[in-house]
């Protein structure tokens, strides 16, 4: 029996009781995420946190990103798209609102209306132009998580950069 075939079986039990993303259970430590070894290797920012190259969300590969608290997990991101083209990320927040809804079904997109998802996309494109934030959600949060994705942008040095990523954080008391 192979390591991260054991590992799995010790993670995944805990996935559904503690809430998390794939094989990555909130409360778990830099090591026990770096045991994950079928989606790494792992980098390390300077203060600890985690990201890999190799997870998946809806069979694409992404970045994840590990935040550590007090030496434990307590919020995993996935970024869909980070990149300076509005268009590549309105593609990609409509990648990522399919996927959504395939995992939790009906998603709520506060302050967009609209009869399909192109035109969802466009009118989420047009506010991050404008310097809004978007945001979507599943209307029914997933056990032991919640889950929600954000559309916006940053600058540095005067490059606009454009990101959509899912947040997977524990639920509010």
């Amino acid at each position: 029996m192979k390591l991260p075939f054991v590992v799995a079986l010790l993670v995944a039990p805990s996935v559904a009781i503690a809430g998390g993303f794939g094989h990555w259970a909130f409360g778990m430590t830099a090591a026990q995420i770096r045991a994950v070894t079928d989606h790494g290797p792992y980098d390390a920012f300077t203060n600890g946190d985690l990201e890999t190259y190799n997870a998946t969300l809806c069979d694409q590969k992404q970045n994840v990103q590990f935040y550590l608290k007090d030496g434990v997990l307590w919020r995993i991101v996935v970024v869909t798209y980070e990149g300076t083209s509005s268009e590549d990320a309105a593609r990609r927040w409509a990648w990522t609102y399919e996927c959504l809804y395939k995992l939790y079904g009906t998603l709520e997109t506060p302050d967009l209306k609209g009869t399909n998802l192109q035109e969802l996309a466009a009118q989420a494109q047009l506010a991050v132009a404008a310097g809004a934030k978007v945001q979507m959600a599943p209307q029914s949060q997933p056990k032991g998580n919640f889950v929600f994705s954000s559309f916006n942008t940053y600058e540095v040095k005067g490059v606009t950069t454009y990101r959509v990523w899912v947040n997977y954080d524990r639920p509010s008391s």
